[in-house]
């Protein structure tokens, strides 16, 4: 598959998914919908930007189609998209402050991107963070799941 196909498919895929967050987070209150709709907002516009850069590189506009530097590993795109899917699935129920420091350490893990101590002090600080900054500054909900 050409680089240029990969590119659309990916923006259209990232536009997609924003779009289905917005719809979703209509359904929230006010406050709460402002993060996931800010967040939306910003991958629909980065993925409309990077479609709109494919489209200029391409062939037909003037552009040199170019050959990705590495290969893409399919596989691992699956296994991890699949992970982000359970993920998601698993928020509400295990509650956010399970759910993430899991989901980062298999990620961590599983892309070997770290060292085991920085991943588990990653994995414990991100949600210590989260907690601080949307819990007790924000007032924000969290899903608690198991935790409530």
């Amino acid at each position: 598959m050409k680089s240029t196909t990969q590119h659309y498919l990916f923006s259209a895929f990232s536009m997609a998914l924003s779009l289905f967050f917005l719809q979703k987070s209509l359904s929230m209150s006010r406050t709460a919908a402002r993060f996931p709709q800010l967040i939306a907002g910003l991958v629909l516009i980065l993925a409309l930007a990077m479609a709109f850069q494919t489209w200029k590189r391409a062939p037909g506009f003037g552009g040199e189609e170019k050959e990705p530097s590495a290969p893409i590993h399919h596989v691992r795109v699956a296994v991890y998209v699949a992970a982000m899917v359970l993920y998601i699935f698993l928020i509400p129920r295990l509650g956010y402050f399970i759910a993430t420091p899991l989901f980062m350490l298999v990620s961590y893990g599983y892309f070997r991107a770290t060292g085991p101590v920085r991943t588990v002090l990653i994995c414990l600080g991100f949600p210590v963070f989260i907690y601080l900054l949307f819990v007790l500054f924000l007032k924000l909900p969290i899903p608690l799941g198991l935790m409530e």
